[in-house]
């Protein structure tokens, strides 16, 4: 009979700094979060570390890395797609790097505080981003207004002379008719889907049917 295996301890870290504050969740990534927090994003510029050739933190989301860049604060970004052993080093040399003196230690019998991220999804809400034809990008906080801003962009008023329909009814309408259109022109409506996948796949079909060459991407 095979000797079952046993699955090794999960291992956290435990970050302690010189005025004696201690960061330790048993969650490695929401503990870098929170050291990077209590840092301050005054000092990132000097965090110049890479995670597979791109910036360990950045204040754009790359969507190479789509659902591991993680918000730290004041618009930056965390590359979390690492293992708690991989953030051990990271958090190591970003203590050694900013001079700060800190304690890091991983192991799996940490006396942890409740983690304030729990309960939140690991990966990012996605967004919609969108590359115009002339090399610009449009994304917005909201992928409702990165939608409604693309439509602009190629032409409401031409989009609604070409009777696109969306699954079943008219995309674009010259007065208000159903409870999920929003106004995108003077005396125009438009349909709006309700999740970011769909308003990248409908972009995709008015940029078939206008004969326009954008890319458009969930990040």
């Amino acid at each position: 009979m095979a000797t079952e295996r046993k699955r090794s301890a999960k291992k956290t870290l435990r970050v302690t700094f010189p005025s004696g504050k201690v960061i330790c969740y048993n969650n490695a990534t929401s503990v870098m979060i929170d050291v990077l927090k209590e840092i301050g994003s005054q000092r990132f510029p000097e965090i110049t570390l890479e995670m597979a050739h791109y910036p360990l933190l950045s204040q754009e989301d790359n969507p190479k890395f789509k659902g591991y860049m993680k918000p730290v604060c004041d618009g930056w970004f965390l590359n979390t797609q690492s293992n708690t052993d991989t953030k051990y080093i990271q958090v190591k040399a970003i203590s050694t790097l900013l001079g700060l003196n800190l304690k890091i230690e991983i192991g799996s019998d940490f006396e942890t505080e409740d983690n304030p991220y729990k309960g939140q999804s690991t990966r990012s809400k996605m967004k919609l981003l969108v590359k115009l034809p002339d090399g610009e990008f449009i994304g917005n906080e909201k992928s409702t207004d990165t939608f409604l801003e693309t439509i602009w962009h190629i032409g409401a008023e031409d989009i609604c002379r070409k009777e696109i329909d969306w699954r079943g009814y008219p995309l674009i309408t010259r007065y208000k008719r159903f409870d999920n259109q929003v106004q995108v022109d003077t005396a125009l409506w438009i349909t709006v889907p309700t999740t970011a996948k769909d308003m990248a796949k409908l972009l995709k079909i008015v940029a078939m049917y206008m004969h326009v060459n954008i890319e458009v991407s969930l990040i």
